[in-house]
């Protein structure tokens, strides 16, 4: 069993941190601001967004792609 120790190691990078609005502004989908950090070159790091209906959904279909692909690559062996 792998057990977290704690950060191996840390540094401090330039990085781009935009915010914006997202949301329709309907009951499920609320117009909320969203943190996003960007590379100097424009790739897109991470992104905070604090709906809570918003990050079970991506749960869910992330959950659902994984299997996906498991299923495939059992299937496949």
């Amino acid at each position: 069993m792998v057990r977290a120790n704690g950060a191996r190691s840390a540094r401090v990078i330039q990085v781009i941190e935009t915010k914006a609005e997202r949301g329709l502004g309907v009951e499920k989908d609320p117009v909320r601001e969203i943190t996003q950090y960007w590379s100097l070159e424009g790739k897109l790091l991470a992104e905070r967004d604090e709906d809570t209906q918003f990050l079970c959904d991506l749960v869910t279909w992330e959950s659902k792609r994984l299997a996906k692909i498991i299923e495939d690559s059992i299937g496949n062996q």
